[in-house]
């Protein structure tokens, strides 16, 4: 009769004694030497990120300030994301309002040109502080949100005489958001963010002035108390923006994506600067002049009897001597002082490692921000059709990503805001038997917004793969026009317009017809476009 093999239990969630020294995932490791002394706090959004936002922002700010890749990064950003236009494109809903597709279309076009109106206005009285068109405003909160991870900003109803809009923005320093005297954070005021059972936030808290200005110390110790929404019915008109891409469950305030390459990046100023200031002086410094005078001859040349040599009165007799010339300016023959040769110096500083060390660090920066290094470079010598189109399109979606999060962090808001202002003040005419404003805000305020345009990489192949996708109904001459930041409507009206200047002048219109471009002997592929890339860099 066998002998039965004995069953050993374990216990869920518990380990066998043979296992008990090392662990399942090497991730979790204490004895592995990669990761040795790597015990980071797991801790909640709020308590990773508040007690240090302050510090971490201000080091961001000076980086920004002092280091042109940091600066240039940021611009980029901004560039691609809010740029100097951003255009509405609105979308009132025809079915939710009960009206038809027509009168939706006429009601989008007068929206639209009210909010021209208002957004361009030369006087800036969209603004508080009567600095900046609306394009601006979205601009600064891009700029605040890629730099210190979020933007704030408090509607203001500031009516005007002569203007029919009363609502204004006021942009307010993130650093003015914070628990009203300086009181610990607890479960519904966090980082001056006050929030209901639910972690919504409910109202904010912003010192009256910046915590480091000593010109308005009362007011930086004065805290105002503003509701996140101004209930008008089952309205919620925004009163506090509060923009920044939330990232974890429960967070409160916004991080910067500066923060992960921030000390990678100070380091590489430093080390430029460190770089610059040795080849300056390496460049400075032409020669050397030697005495080749010894102890002996020294101290005799300067009539000494003991053999002890008066450096003093060596040194200073050569001072006078050399005093009384010019030496190296525009002088072919050098006098020396008896004794004394000169070395030029011709060593060269050696530099060869240090563009591809800097390269490296900055490749490194930009795919943390999510950009190319060409982008953040502006060096485009060694990229060819294939990787910048590629690049191009990464880019993008990223862009495409940041792009929503303003959208619908802060610009919708905020247009939705003025829209109810616009319909409340008859500045924009609803259709007869659409239902009030307060009742279907949604269905008003929807919208599309079309930034800055993408841009080409072949501009010809580009504008033929366009037409060809509108004649496959797989796009739309809308959704074409705002790839590269235009309008379809107004394209329209111009194309109209121009159109009628060349009848009017009796001048033949343009062949606007694009045909379609002839078959190669062989078709042209990416690596023949690269290969005339290298053509031409070698040529020029």
């Amino acid at each position: 009769m066998s002998a039965t093999k004995p069953r050993i239990r374990v216990a869920a969630g518990s380990r066998p004694m043979a296992a008990a020294s090392r662990s399942a995932h090497q991730s979790a490791d204490l004895g592995a030497q990669a990761v040795a002394g790597w015990v980071p706090p797991l801790l909640s959004p709020d308590a990773e990120w508040l007690y240090e936002r302050d510090l971490s922002v201000a080091r961001i700010r000076d980086l920004v300030r002092n280091d042109g890749w940091a600066q240039a990064a940021v611009d980029r950003m901004v560039d691609m994301t809010v740029g100097a236009t951003f255009r509405l494109s609105a979308k009132p809903d025809a079915a939710s309002l009960g009206i038809s597709q027509a009168e939706a279309d006429a009601l989008a076009l007068r929206i639209e040109a009210r909010w021209r109106k208002y957004a361009n206005d030369p006087t800036f009285r969209a603004d508080a502080e009567r600095a900046l068109p609306v394009v601006g405003l979205f601009g600064l909160a891009a700029r605040e949100l890629v730099a210190t991870g979020e933007a704030c900003a408090v509607l203001r109803w500031l009516p005007k005489a002569g203007w029919p809009f009363a609502t204004a923005l006021q942009m307010v320093d993130a650093d003015r958001l914070s628990n009203p005297h300086g009181a610990p954070d607890d479960e519904t005021i966090r980082g001056g963010v006050e929030c209901d059972a639910n972690g919504a936030a409910v109202a904010y808290h912003f010192r009256d002035g910046h915590p480091s200005d000593w010109f308005a110390s009362a007011k930086s110790q004065a805290w105002t108390r503003i509701e996140r929404f101004e209930r008008l019915g089952d309205w919620e008109r925004p009163k506090v923006l509060h923009l920044f891409e939330k990232r974890r469950p429960g967070q409160r305030r916004g991080v910067s994506r500066l923060t992960a390459a921030l000390v990678k990046q100070r380091l590489l100023a430093k080390y430029s600067e460190a770089e610059v200031k040795a080849a300056a002086l390496n460049g400075s410094i032409v020669g050397a002049i030697y005495t080749q005078m010894g102890s002996e001859y020294a101290a005799e040349a300067l009539g000494s009897t003991d053999g002890q040599q008066d450096w003093g009165a060596f040194n200073a007799a050569r001072t006078d001597f050399y005093g009384e010339r010019r030496l190296m300016d525009e002088a072919r023959f050098v006098t020396m002082f008896p004794s004394d040769r000169l070395d030029l110096n011709s060593t060269p500083r050696q530099v060869s490692g240090y563009p591809a060390f800097q390269k490296a660090f900055l490749q490194g920066f930009a795919a943390s921000l999510g950009i190319s290094y060409e982008q953040l470079s502006m060096d485009w010598t060694s990229t060819n059709y294939s990787s910048a189109r590629a690049a191009l399109n990464e880019t993008w979606r990223t862009i495409q990503r940041l792009r929503a999060v303003i959208v619908w962090g802060f610009v919708h808001p905020f247009y939705a805001a003025w829209l109810e202002d616009a319909i409340d003040t008859g500045e924009v005419e609803l259709p007869a038997g659409a239902p009030d404003f307060y009742d279907e805000p949604a269905a008003y305020a929807q919208a599309e917004w079309v930034g800055p345009g993408r841009g080409y990489v072949d501009p010809v192949k580009e504008a033929q793969a366009a037409i060809l996708r509108i004649r496959g109904r797989i796009s739309t001459y809308e959704r074409e026009a705002a790839e590269q930041g235009g309008d379809w409507m107004l394209n329209l009206q111009q194309a109209a317009r121009e159109e009628a200047a060349f009848r009017d002048a009796n001048v033949a219109l343009p062949d606007d017809t694009v045909a379609a471009p002839s078959a190669p002997a062989r078709e042209t592929t990416d690596a023949d476009q690269d290969e005339d890339d290298s053509k031409q860099r070698e040529a020029a």
